[in-house]
């Protein structure tokens, strides 16, 4: 019970510290956010308190705050979402997730120079992180501890792609 009131209360606390000024996008940013909560919550580790799903709820949120004007963000059917959060090879063609969500962004005419908090947040999710596999001193790191490199964006997207497609897509076709 504790992990799902810490879910909720990041995604309360992310909602409130983006809002802007009353917009319509403090609705959509909201109702994203609610959306990825309650899309992740059956899914919630109830045993960790750290690793790639923190970063989950903020990027399946950016996604869905970022997506088509047309599709509420609480319509936006799972599939769809499962897909854009897939990992991308080299050779397939497609957009990016941080290409569609900078896109998305931009449509809703978000300057992501800015000192915004939404700004901060991508600035945040979308920087680059070095591979982790050994300390300063040369000793090489269980692999429980080690980190893969690349953005927070993405490891929190690979997560919820692997948990999304488990629990969402496979018990619907069993």
């Amino acid at each position: 019970m504790a992990d799902m009131r810490d879910l909720w209360w990041s995604a309360g606390r992310m909602a409130f510290s983006v809002a802007e000024d009353g917009s319509w996008r403090n609705g959509r940013w909201s109702a994203s956010l609610r959306r990825s909560a309650t899309l992740l919550e059956p899914v919630w580790p109830k045993q960790d308190t750290g690793g790639p799903f923190t970063f989950a709820l903020p990027t399946v949120a950016l996604l869905l705050y970022s997506g088509p004007l047309d599709i509420e963000p609480e319509g936006a059917p799972v599939e769809d979402i499962v897909t854009a959060l897939a990992p991308r090879r080299s050779d397939e063609s497609g957009q990016l997730l941080e290409e569609a969500i900078r896109a998305g962004l931009a449509e809703r005419h978000h300057d992501l120079g800015d000192d915004s908090e939404l700004s901060a947040l991508v600035r945040r999710l979308t920087a680059y992180h070095e591979p982790v596999t050994h300390t300063e001193s040369g000793w090489d790191l269980p692999a429980f501890d080690q980190t893969p490199g690349g953005s927070l964006l993405d490891a929190g997207a690979r997560w919820a792609h692997h948990r999304f497609t488990h629990h969402y897509l496979e018990s619907s076709t069993a």
